[in-house]
């Protein structure tokens, strides 16, 4: 099985320096859970701390509405095509 969530150092989440990667990690990984029909997904680990940050089902709209705020910002409109279709299924 491979790996689905990036390790960042604490450094680098601190200062947002991966929001890139956790934003599409986040998208993924709830797609991957609205199909599953899971409790909650992991969305990225803190390298060297044994930390595993995971949202819960019922945060998954509030953060795909904020990465489509990070999409639009990027205009990366196909990412925020697919997020507003899984918002829909929510």
């Amino acid at each position: 099985m491979t790996r689905k969530i990036p390790i960042i150092s604490l450094k680098d989440f601190e200062a947002k320096a991966k929001k890139p990667i956790v934003m599409k990690s986040l998208v993924s990984n709830i797609a991957e859970g609205i199909e599953f029909e899971l409790d909650s997904v992991n969305v990225a680990e803190i390298k060297n701390h044994d930390i595993i940050l995971s949202v819960p089902k019922t945060e998954w709209k509030g953060g795909l509405e904020n990465a489509m705020d990070y999409y639009i910002e990027k205009e990366e409109y196909e990412e925020c095509s697919k997020i507003k279709k899984l918002i829909e299924k929510l």
